[in-house]
């Protein structure tokens, strides 16, 4: 009995050893002892997938983005944000420049302006007609006054006037330049005068002209000249004057002749 047992024991690892053998394993033992053929690519690592038809061109561009609602959607909002951008821009420039409209309108009508009187010093009402002569030149005429200058601000800021220039003419009659050769006259004051609103010149400046000549019966004797000054917004600005001494020895405002009574 023992003695079969020990046969029975032996025999089992065989037949497991056996049957846990893969089918694989066998086939490579029976490939040892006989010549095998090699397993097909299909068979031993399986079909490859079958490869998807290409499409036909029309079928590739049969896409159309204009039927795509989102693309649309895109497209309206681009052009309404490039729509209101360039309106915005166009607010923007238009408020831009009516504040600088605004601007300039408020500083024309707050500026200074400044108007030049004159009249005859007091007892030196003129004319006083002269002669010079200088070492061996021959004797030459002249015609002399002595005006009161008054500057009388007809804005609503203050200014400072900062120079005053003038020249004393005798042309013929007709014959004045329509712009006053402003560079042709001399500063007679260059002293920084404080001028308020609505007030004239604390000091009165009394100065004296002369004019090579006598004046003819179609001559002109013209006084004229400008006054600069700076306003409160520290712009630099100038009022011309131009007046005329009348045969009846009166001091009279040029008329016709806008350039010499101008303010800018």
């Amino acid at each position: 009995m023992r003695l079969v047992v020990a046969v029975f024991l032996l025999l089992i690892p065989n037949v497991s050893q056996h049957a846990n053998r893969s089918p694989v394993a066998q086939q490579d033992q029976n490939c040892i002892s006989s010549t095998c053929q090699p397993a097909s690519i299909s068979q031993s690592v399986g079909r490859f997938p079958e490869s998807t038809p290409a499409k036909s061109k029309e079928e590739k561009n049969d896409y159309d983005p204009r039927n795509d609602v989102l693309y649309r959607r895109y497209l309206w909002a681009t052009i309404i944000g490039v729509v209101g951008g360039c309106f915005g821009i166009g607010i923007l420039i238009v408020q831009t420049i009516l504040t600088r409209s605004s601007v300039n309108a408020l500083v024309a009508v707050e500026s200074p302006w400044i108007l030049v009187n004159i009249e005859y010093s007091p007892g030196m009402s003129g004319p006083f007609l002269g002669t010079s002569r200088q070492g061996d030149e021959p004797e030459t005429h002249h015609t002399d006054f002595i005006f009161r200058f008054d500057c009388v601000n007809h804005g609503k800021t203050p200014a400072v006037i900062t120079e005053k220039r003038a020249s004393l003419i005798i042309i013929p009659k007709n014959s004045l330049p329509e712009n006053p050769n402003l560079a042709a006259t001399r500063v007679f004051d260059d002293r920084a005068e404080p001028l308020a609103a609505g007030k004239d010149s604390l000091t009165k400046r009394d100065e004296h002209f002369s004019a090579p000549g006598y004046r003819g019966l179609d001559d002109w004797t013209v006084l004229y000249g400008v006054v600069k000054y700076r306003d409160v917004f520290g712009r630099d600005r100038q009022t011309t004057f131009g007046y005329e001494v009348t045969i009846g020895q009166k001091i009279e405002r040029l008329s016709g002749y806008p350039k010499y009574n101008e303010n800018t």
